[in-house]
């Protein structure tokens, strides 16, 4: 059997080396040695995001990934 594909394997979190920009807001800043969450759209395209703005996100994602679960429990 082959192992389970990770359908999120462009979506991760790291700690920030150097202050940075969250990509949702300007205004926010997240600074060195924050987590952050990653997203790698392509293979020059990654955007990073505070934990403010990541929540939500996540949250919304894990509702999607719940619908789309329910759809094989039928």
């Amino acid at each position: 059997m082959p192992a389970v594909k990770n359908v999120l394997k462009h979506v991760s979190t790291e700690t920030a080396g150097r202050k940075r920009k969250c990509w949702r807001s300007n205004k926010h800043v997240i600074m060195k040695g924050e987590l952050c969450l990653v997203v790698i759209e392509g293979p020059m395209d990654t955007t990073t995001y505070c934990s403010e703005c990541a929540r939500p996100m996540l949250e919304r994602a894990q509702l999607e990934l719940a619908a789309i679960t329910t759809q094989f429990e039928e």
